[in-house]
């Protein structure tokens, strides 16, 4: 069962708690929730959420997926009337952390949809699939990306500084890929997941 109920539902962030509450990402993150839309068809299609839906995410205000995905994700528990977002931030969630990682999920943001009553119907993990894709292909055309995960000559601070580097263009590009398809694909996920016949078992995607 998720460990989850009301109480310990509560105690998490609403959105512009977490934003408030940013070190990292907080100008990218407002400039983002501003530009973010979903088309009219899928502004109706979540409309039709009506049932109670808690969803949970769980991240860091360093993650880029997350600063790409969230957005997404507001817009959509916008456009649902049933849909109540809040985040709980894994460095601060042990026990939250620890059940994700018995289940082998190991990278965030991770999106938990709970029903009524906190009982799981799927979680969506990471990045859409086009998405690692894109990321894939990025990293193939930047091999000294990898030569700086596998040297062990510097210090961990110079190697954090240098693939801040590397990651903040890869940020800077990434917005254009998802205005380029890759927004779409990550409502095309959720919504697949939250289809009646995924509701049967949790998912993960």
């Amino acid at each position: 069962k998720f460990p989850m109920d009301l109480r310990r539902w509560q105690t998490a962030l609403t959105l512009d708690e977490f934003v408030a509450g940013m070190n990292t990402h907080q100008a990218d993150m407002h400039c983002r929730l501003g530009e973010v839309h979903l088309p009219a068809a899928d502004r109706d299609h979540f409309a039709g959420v009506e049932s109670p839906v808690h969803v949970l995410v769980m991240t860091e205000d360093w993650c880029g997926d997350s600063l790409m995905n969230v957005p997404i994700l507001a817009r959509i528990a916008r456009a649902a009337p049933g849909m109540e977002l809040r985040l709980f931030v894994r460095s601060q969630s042990a026990e939250l952390n620890a059940y994700y990682t018995a289940r082998g999920i190991t990278h965030i943001p991770g999106f938990t949809f709970l029903g009524a009553d906190f009982n799981e119907i799927g979680t969506w993990v990471e990045r859409s699939q086009a998405a690692h894709a894109a990321v894939g292909e990025w990293t193939a055309a930047h091999p000294e990306v990898i030569e700086l995960l596998l040297d062990t000559t510097m210090s961990s601070e110079e190697r954090h500084r240098l693939l801040g580097e590397k990651f903040g263009g890869m940020l800077t590009e990434m917005e254009g890929w998802y205005v380029d398809g890759l927004q779409q694909a990550t409502v095309e996920e959720i919504k697949a997941l939250l289809t009646p016949a995924a509701e049967v078992l949790p998912v993960v995607m």
